[in-house]
């Protein structure tokens, strides 16, 4: 899974202060798409263990209230994402 950015500190993609996963790809396509460079499933970064490292550095904070994934569609990658959130639950079971 590749992606385009992590947003420590978003008030705009979810209730709270969130931190926010950027994935790339996407099979939809809408029309008016209001991202549509996150389309290619190539674009940006592989999220490897560092990604994830700093994803979880940024969750650990206390004024953080959860994490949202966006993208791109994340649900083109079900099982990563599933993987993920698991890990996520597991170490922050608040947010």
């Amino acid at each position: 899974m590749n992606y385009l950015g992590i947003d420590k500190t978003s008030i705009a993609n979810g209730p709270g202060v969130r931190v926010v996963l950027w994935v790339a790809g996407c099979k939809i396509h809408c029309k008016g798409c209001q991202n549509p460079e996150s389309w290619d499933f190539c674009a940006g970064k592989p999220f490897d263990e560092t990604a994830k490292s700093e994803l979880f550095k940024a969750l650990d904070k206390s004024y953080i209230r959860g994490l949202t994934i966006s993208g791109g569609n994340p649900l083109d990658r079900p099982y990563e994402i599933f993987l993920l959130v698991k890990e996520k639950k597991n170490k922050f079971p608040d947010k």
